[in-house]
């Protein structure tokens, strides 16, 4: 019989709800579970997973766990189904009976994924508690080389690499290369959840997710783990985590956002980041960028444009709060020209200049594409093709990922119509950037636009200076390999 014939004859197994309330670890008792799993004392990664109205995706994340090659004394997944009504919960029941090392909890729904990854947390046995989303899917070796990783380097947190899936789009440059000691400001460009941590580090420190209907919910607990880690990894030598975004739109990400709840979440990360950090000038940097990442997106072209005007307003209202409490002080300093203009225009409540803004994004038009990539003695030569009828350009800039500098090159126009040439000098680069840096056209008057690298354009090395496309195919530096 398969499991879809199993669903048809509506399996009769008795759901029973659970009442718990943080930190209180619920009693095994009183809900409905399968299987124990393997020996505590072997189990190194709890996999926990809130489930909710997750087919059929759900099913392509229980294969791939059933299909990992590290043994299954070493794994166990918790799935804690929160009331779905789609028979996620049947299924999971299937994959239980024929998984010793699978669990399920059945309760009833509480409305967000907070809860449900408190009581797997709860319930956890493993050294290790790996959080994952119902509609993702993880590399047949991905247990394995996460706990190899770990028990090598001794990783409180530990972040694998991220794929998006079905137009998912996220920051794909933190997963460059590996790295054993991850800095806060590089970790913070991730709130996601899908991080390994170790259980005694949120034990010992009461770290827990929000259960109420939140935005950033996940965020703020991860927040609370990087600042009181030891050490914080970054897992990037193989395709670890699908992250899909799904054909119905039910990602949580995707529903519609209340800008005063939104702000007041992001408050509370800033308040973890500025309680947590003694440096005041790396406080800020920290601060800064948790502005730009999350909070500017909200006016960027179409975005703020199509938002009706009370909408404009509310979120104008609440970021005024956020700016006045953590960066009343040295804006200048803290972001580029065009973030800087934005958030002047949100502190004065400039709608007209942020909606002018906007346009600008728009009218940003066609990215403009490197053709060619020569080495020089001292750099490199970039050759790069913009459309004839477009803004002529007034340079080059290469913008350092995690902060705010900006390092600028002189353009020349070349032979070809709308072809220009600019020398790129590695001196130059290693005085301005300490890892990764984005390169835009400079427009007189306009936004600057990101420069497009076409896959069938070779990149560019020198004394450990990389000239390369990024994941998105869009053109970067990186100097992490310098020779200074």
């Amino acid at each position: 019989m398969t499991i879809f014939t199993m669903i048809g004859n509506k399996l009769k197994s008795t759901k029973l709800a659970i009442k718990t309330e943080p930190p209180v670890v619920p009693v095994l008792d009183t809900i409905q579970t399968q299987n124990v799993g393997a020996s505590g004392n072997d189990v190194f990664i709890s996999v926990v997973i809130p489930v909710y109205n997750a087919m059929p995706y759900l099913t392509e994340l229980l294969n791939s766990l059933e299909a990992q090659d590290l043994e299954r004394k070493f794994y166990e997944v918790i799935a804690v189904d929160d009331g779905s009504s789609d028979f996620g919960g049947e299924i999971l029941d299937v994959y239980a009976k024929r998984n010793s090392n699978f669990r399920v909890v059945h309760q009833e729904n509480s409305g967000w994924a907070g809860k449900p990854r408190n009581v797997g947390l709860d319930l956890a046995r493993g050294e290790y508690v790996f959080f994952v989303d119902s509609d993702d899917t993880l590399g047949s070796e991905a247990l394995r080389r996460m706990r190899d990783f770990a028990l090598e380097h001794v990783s409180d947190v530990l972040a694998p690499k991220l794929v998006p899936t079905g137009g998912r789009a996220i920051y794909s440059a933190l997963f460059a290369q590996t790295l054993v000691d991850t800095p806060l400001d590089v970790i913070l460009t991730t709130l996601m959840p899908q991080k390994m941590i170790r259980k005694s580090l949120l034990t010992d420190h009461q770290i827990r997710f929000r259960e109420d209907k939140v935005r950033l919910e996940d965020g703020m607990a991860m927040v609370e783990a990087y600042c009181v880690a030891k050490r914080i990894s970054v897992l990037a030598d193989y395709d670890y985590y699908f992250l899909r975004t799904r054909e119905d739109g039910q990602n949580i990400s995707s529903r519609a956002i209340d800008p005063r709840g939104y702000v007041e979440s992001l408050s509370h990360i800033a308040s973890t980041v500025r309680n947590r950090t003694d440096d005041n000038e790396y406080q800020q940097k920290l601060l800064a960028g948790l502005f730009k990442r999350k909070a500017l997106r909200f006016y960027l072209g179409k975005r703020f444009l199509n938002y009706k005007p009370a909408k404009q307003q509310g979120w104008i209202k609440a970021h005024q709060v956020f700016i006045n409490e953590f960066l009343p002080k040295n804006r200048d300093a803290l972001f580029s020209r065009t973030d800087l203009a934005k958030t002047e225009a949100i502190v004065v409540g400039n709608v007209e200049e942020l909606k002018r803004l906007a346009k600008l994004d728009l009218t940003s038009g066609e990215k403009p594409k490197l053709k060619e990539v020569t080495v020089t003695e001292h750099g490199f030569s970039l050759k790069v093709d913009t459309p004839v009828d477009g803004p002529k350009p007034t340079g080059i800039l290469v913008k350092e990922r995690a902060g705010i500098r900006e390092i600028r090159f002189d353009v020349s126009a070349a032979s070809a119509p709308g072809q220009y040439v600019a020398m790129i000098s590695v001196e130059f680069l290693l005085a301005g950037l300490a890892d990764f840096g984005d390169v835009f056209l400079e427009y007189q008057g306009e936004v600057p636009r990101r420069i497009r690298f076409p896959e069938d354009t070779v990149e560019g090395y020198l004394r450990g200076t990389r000239i390369y496309r990024t994941i998105k195919g869009s053109l970067s530096v990186d100097v992490r390999n310098a020779q200074r």
